[in-house]
C-alpha cells in the first residue's frame, strides 16, 4: 500500500510540475476518538459476546498537498510521525500491539464560496501492526490497518507570512483485523474486530 501510495503522489508531483500548480505542506494537531468492536467467538465451551470501547487522544499529523493543474483538485499525503500501543481489551490487560506509520493518500476538492473556502476530501489509510503481544500463542496475525477516510473542513484566506489555516473533521472506517490465538495447547481461534476513528484538527499550512 504505501509503494502505491509513493507512486501516485509521485506521478502527481510530475503532473502538477508541469502545469505549475501550487504545493502546500503544513501541520495539524487535534483530538482523535478510536472506537474498536470485536466481534463474538468461541473457544472450547466458552462463547465470549462481542465488545465494544473507545479512547480519546491528541493527534497529531504532517502533510503534503499538490494541486492539479487549474482545477479545484489536489492530491495530498499525511503522516503521523507517532506509534502507538493499543491495547486490545481493557486498560490492565496484557493483550496489545504496537501501530505505527499511519499514512492516509487523498483527494481534495476546494470551494471559494465567497465568504470562506470550504473542501472535501476523500481517501485511503493504512498502518503497520506490529506483533500481538498476549498471553496466549499467536499463530497468526493481521499485520496492517486499512481503511476508507472522508473528511470536510474550513480554509481561511492567507494569513500573515503566507500562511493557511484549517479546522477539519475526518471519518476513517477500518477493515478486519484478526489474530488466531491457541492457549496451552487448545484449538485455534480467529478472533476478528474493526474500528472508526473520528477525528478533529486545527491545521497551519503554506503554499510554495
Amino acid at each position: 500500500m504505501k509503494k502505491l501510495i509513493g507512486l501516485i503522489f509521485g506521478t502527481a508531483l510530475l503532473f502538477s510540475t508541469s502545469a505549475y500548480s501550487d504545493v502546500m505542506v503544513g501541520v495539524k494537531i487535534g483530538n482523535g476518538d478510536l472506537e474498536g468492536t470485536n466481534d463474538s467467538y468461541t473457544a472450547g465451551t466458552n462463547t465470549y459476546a462481542s465488545t465494544t470501547a473507545s479512547k480519546d487522544s491528541m493527534y497529531g499529523a504532517i502533510f503534503a498537498e499538490i494541486g492539479l493543474g487549474d482545477t479545484p483538485l489536489s492530491l495530498g499525503v499525511e503522516y503521523v510521525p507517532l506509534d502507538a500501543d493499543i491495547t486490545l481489551d481493557n486498560a490492565n490487560s496484557s493483550t496489545s500491539a504496537n501501530v505505527e506509520d499511519y499514512i492516509t493518500a487523498y483527494l481534495l476538492f476546494m470551494h471559494n464560496t465567497g465568504d470562506a473556502n470550504i473542501y472535501a476530501k476523500a481517501g485511503y489509510s493504512q498502518a503497520d501492526i506490529g506483533t500481538i503481544k498476549s498471553k496466549s500463542t499467536v499463530v497468526s496475525q493481521s499485520d496492517s490497518l486499512e481503511g476508507f477516510m472522508v473528511g470536510a473542513g474550513i480554509q481561511t484566506d492567507e494569513l500573515p507570512n503566507g500562511l493557511l489555516g484549517r479546522v477539519e473533521l475526518t471519518f476513517t472506517d477500518f477493515d478486519d483485523v484478526t489474530a488466531t490465538t491457541t492457549s496451552n495447547g487448545s484449538t485455534a481461534v480467529k478472533k476478528t474486530a474493526d474500528g472508526e476513528l473520528i477525528t478533529i484538527t486545527f491545521g497551519l499550512s503554506k503554499a510554495f
